[in-house]
């Protein structure tokens, strides 16, 4: 199957909270939605900072990966400064594998890198795309280990770029 990219839009909120379900294995959006700390990646999408991709096979979204800025107390899991925006990416299951997140991620890092001096993320420690990320110039930022919401372990991660 051939897939498509595109710049994620103002239109795309709906993609977002999509996405956003998959990235934070949750079983629905309105679960997302009750839950705050996890409905700030999404809410008010388009807002300013905000920079995504959405992939599509044939004509439905099937992943997608944008970046947002966390100002004053308003933080995500990775936060690390006012300056760097969190990065959020998902693929949906059944298209794991075949290059799609890759290639979100390249592009995102592409664009970021004209507008931040570096992106962050957070990642469960046994999340199997560690390996892209570090392939992709993400290191683990020391001291960044928390037990998550799930009882597991996670930690964040940092790309600067230079």
């Amino acid at each position: 199957m051939d897939f498509t990219y595109r710049p994620l839009t103002l239109e795309d909120d709906l993609i977002v909270w999509e996405m956003l379900r998959y990235a934070a294995h949750e079983s629905s959006v309105e679960s997302i939605q009750r839950q705050p700390y996890l409905a700030r990646y999404a809410l008010d999408w388009g807002r300013e900072g905000d920079i995504g991709y959405v992939a599509f096979g044939d004509l439905s979204p099937i992943g997608a990966a944008w970046l947002r800025l966390w100002l004053g107390e308003d933080k995500g899991f990775g936060y690390v400064n006012d300056k760097i925006p969190e990065l959020a990416i998902a693929v949906l299951p059944d298209f794991r594998g075949q290059g799609v997140g890759t290639k979100l991620l390249k592009q995102i890092l592409s664009t970021a890198k004209t507008n931040y001096p570096a992106i962050s993320l957070s990642v469960r420690a046994n999340n199997p795309v560690l390996g892209l990320y570090e392939r992709t110039g993400f290191i683990k930022i020391p001291g960044s280990e928390v037990v998550n919401r799930v009882g597991e372990v996670s930690f964040n991660m940092m790309c600067e770029f230079i």
